[in-house]
């Protein structure tokens, strides 16, 4: 009932959906008040960093967008200012160590990083129309770079699906694959979602985005929650 119901407020699927009103009511409907419970989130977080090592708050990261120019994506800064020079540390170091574990990462950026804090800028850029809420994640030049000297036979079908849309802040592959941050594993997920993107897959995706989050929250309060037992028994047995 529930699919047919989303089928009958929006029919469309693939590249059309993409393009269609529906999805664009979705991303303000669900986009807006999100940007705006969170502002004060992100005014401290910004503080915080700005606080933390006397940089700057904010990095902006240039990203491909449906015509194949630039456009410039907001984060709070959680890597050190010189982090980006190193290009093949960009493409690897999130795969190798994990986000939260990144070397590059200060010590409030590994926080941010591990519960994806510093993308709360770009709630604000999906009510502007500077890129999608849930489409092909968004990627910057230096990826799709690196996909066509490591991934010929697939990245000029994947190239096509990417500029079909804009590039999102949640995608298909980020929802549901362990290995979201890995560019080469990409493929599959996104593909998919060129083909069969709907209102229905939209909100499934945000549902299992949401999942994922409420499950790294659960973990973080078990693993603390086991270190105050054992800081507890410690004490008691001294």
């Amino acid at each position: 009932m529930l699919a047919r119901s989303l089928r009958a407020i929006s029919p469309t699927k693939g590249h059309e959906y993409r393009e269609s009103r529906a999805k664009r009511a979705l991303e303000l409907v669900i986009a807006t008040p999100a940007a705006l419970a969170t502002s004060p989130l992100m005014g401290s977080l910004a503080m915080a960093k700005r606080l933390e090592d006397g940089g700057s708050a904010f990095y902006v990261q240039e990203r491909v967008n449906s015509v194949g120019e630039s456009v410039g994506v907001v984060k709070i800064r959680c890597m050190r200012e010189d982090a980006d020079s190193n290009l093949g540390a960009n493409l690897t170091h999130a795969v190798q160590f994990g986000e939260d574990k990144d070397p590059r990462n200060t010590r409030l950026g590994s926080f941010m990083r591990k519960f994806e804090l510093e993308e709360l800028p770009q709630l604000w850029q999906v009510v502007r129309g500077d890129i999608s809420l849930v489409d092909i994640r968004s990627a910057p030049q230096y990826v799709f770079d690196h996909l066509h000297k490591e991934c010929p036979d697939w990245v000029g079908e994947w190239e096509k699906a990417y500029l079909e849309g804009e590039g999102g802040l949640f995608s298909l592959n980020s929802a549901i694959s362990n290995q979201r941050k890995d560019d080469a594993r990409r493929y599959h997920f996104d593909m998919l979602y060129s083909r069969k993107a709907s209102l229905g897959l939209d909100l499934f995706v945000l549902y299992r985005t949401g999942l994922r989050m409420a499950d790294k929250l659960a973990s973080k309060v078990r693993s603390s929650t086991r270190r105050i037992k054992s800081t507890g028994c410690q004490n008691r047995l001294k």
